[in-house]
């Protein structure tokens, strides 16, 4: 699911002291801990193997760990095992409810399988706790889950949440010009696109909304621009394609 963020949580394991074999205390906590930072930093690098040795480490010492299970589902999803991500999303979850980052990653997880609904759902949940740092995220992802459900309103909701909490967030900027485009809304879809094309690059979607923003604005060389960068940049793309059908239809984009 385009949007969705890992956001990995690094949270220290519960465990006990052992001694080694020199008389020292080793606090099983730290070697535990140690074995998930060391495993999420393995993922973020692409390296699952050595993620997944760390991570069965930590449960080794701990199988009751919720931040060793959710990272362990990120590493299964990301090798495409699908079944052991979504039981190792559910055991995290089961195990520590209040882990919001599990559930904002199990709601992209479930998006990305065609479960909707079911991602609805736990980023629901994610985006309830106040104090998540990645609570506009969970909104965008939320909003992406309604659009799929075919609830604009309620994306537009979700939508609108996450641009107050995180007004630079460039998917839910060109999403919400978008919306409104549609709801024939110009001047607030224009705002927004300027916004999100002084922050991030342009796209096929975000240039074919220009150049119907420009349309309807009757400024033919921005119109242009963007449908001639759209045609040479992304020529297979679907909106090229519209973009030929409406020159040829002789359609003017409102």
């Amino acid at each position: 699911m385009r949007g969705i963020a890992f956001g990995l949580a690094l949270l220290l394991v519960m465990g006990c002291a052992a001694q080694n074999r020199g008389g020292a205390s080793v606090d099983q906590n730290e070697v535990a801990a140690r074995a998930i930072e060391l495993g999420t930093a393995y993922l973020r690098q692409g390296d699952y193997g050595r993620a997944k040795d760390n991570l069965m480490k930590a449960l080794t010492i701990d199988d009751q760990s919720a931040p060793a299970h959710h990272t362990l589902a990120i590493v299964f999803q990301q090798e495409r095992e699908f079944r052991l991500a979504e039981s190792y999303f559910k055991r995290a979850i089961a195990l520590d409810p209040e882990m919001i980052a599990a559930r904002n990653n199990f709601g992209g997880f479930l998006y990305a399988q065609g479960r909707p609904v079911e991602a609805v759902e736990q980023l629901t949940i994610a985006t309830e706790d106040l104090f998540y740092e990645l609570r506009p995220q969970a909104f965008e992802n939320l909003a992406v889950a309604y659009l799929a459900l075919d609830d604009r309103l309620a994306a537009r909701d979700a939508f609108e949440r996450a641009e107050a909490l995180n007004p630079r967030l460039p998917r839910t900027l060109l999403e919400l010009t978008l919306l409104h485009l549609q709801d024939q809304n110009y001047p607030a879809a224009k705002a927004l696109y300027l916004r999100h094309r002084a922050i991030a690059p342009e796209s096929a979607r975000s240039l074919s909304a220009c150049a119907k923003i420009y349309a309807i604005f009757i400024d033919a060389a921005e119109r242009s621009r963007c449908t001639t960068d759209l045609l040479r940049i992304y020529p297979a793309s679907m909106e090229a394609s519209e973009a030929v059908a409406e020159s040829q239809g002789g359609v003017d984009g409102r």
